[in-house]
């Protein structure tokens, strides 16, 4: 029996800007398993970014009920969200936000300075995430001494150092050209395969095939969801 890791329910998000209210997000409801490969799709401006941030607990939705392995969101303090984001939750950004003045091996480290690792494994968890996405050759470097797809590798590598459960990815292959998209898309993949829950954003419809499910959303709505093709369903 598969086990529910996300849960929203009614999920709606408005942004206030002076008198104008923007509705980003309205009646999602949605339930991810553990271990399941999730795309969302559609247009610009359709939430999409938006829900990843709040299923990151980056944000808070402004209704609707969001339960994360059986946890009501709502009811978290800002420590234990914290806590979470650190330990359980991998993002990897479209635009890598790598951190310029730190190098390879300092950038991937960073998010286990938080947690109570000593230096010797922490240092053993960044060679191996660094030689797991190909760029160990590359700690020593700075981000602006990098490729964009070397970059993307280093965002990976930062984004599972800590073992995540999830893995939330916002466009990561938006900024690569295709055969550095398609390696990212083989490293999400292999994680995937090993276990990790990974809800990915993207606009390309190769890869929102990838995934087991794909979500489209429009105007803030969920429009479809499905299998992606691997499973037959169709996308346009």
């Amino acid at each position: 029996m598969a086990n529910t890791l996300i849960s929203l329910d009614g999920l709606g998000k408005v942004f206030h800007a002076r008198e104008v209210e923007t509705h980003a997000l309205s009646n999602i409801t949605l339930e991810i398993d553990t271990g399941e490969f999730v795309s969302i799709a559609g247009p610009s401006g359709c939430g999409k970014t938006t829900l990843l941030s709040i299923l990151g607990l980056l944000d808070s939705p402004t209704e609707g009920e969001y339960l994360l392995n059986g946890e009501p969101v709502a009811r978290l303090s800002p420590s234990r969200r914290a806590e979470i984001r650190n330990r359980a939750i991998g993002f990897i950004f479209q635009a890598f936000n790598l951190i310029g003045d730190l190098t390879v091996f300092e950038n991937v480290e960073l998010p286990l300075t938080y947690r109570d690792i000593a230096g010797r494994e922490r240092r053993e968890r960044v060679r191996q995430a660094l030689e797991r996405v190909g760029v160990a050759h590359r700690a020593d470097h700075y981000p602006s001494q990098l490729s964009g797809g070397q970059q993307q590798r280093v965002a990976v590598a930062r984004a599972i150092v800590g073992a995540p459960r999830i893995l939330l990815a916002d466009e990561p292959t938006g900024n690569l050209d295709s055969r550095n998209g398609q390696a990212v898309m083989g490293l999400l993949g292999e994680l995937h395969d090993e276990g990790a829950t990974i809800c990915m954003v993207t606009h390309d419809p190769r890869y929102v095939n990838a995934a087991d499910r794909a979500i489209h959303l429009f105007d803030g709505q969920i429009v479809e969801e499905g299998e992606s093709r691997n499973g037959m369903a169709e996308v346009e």
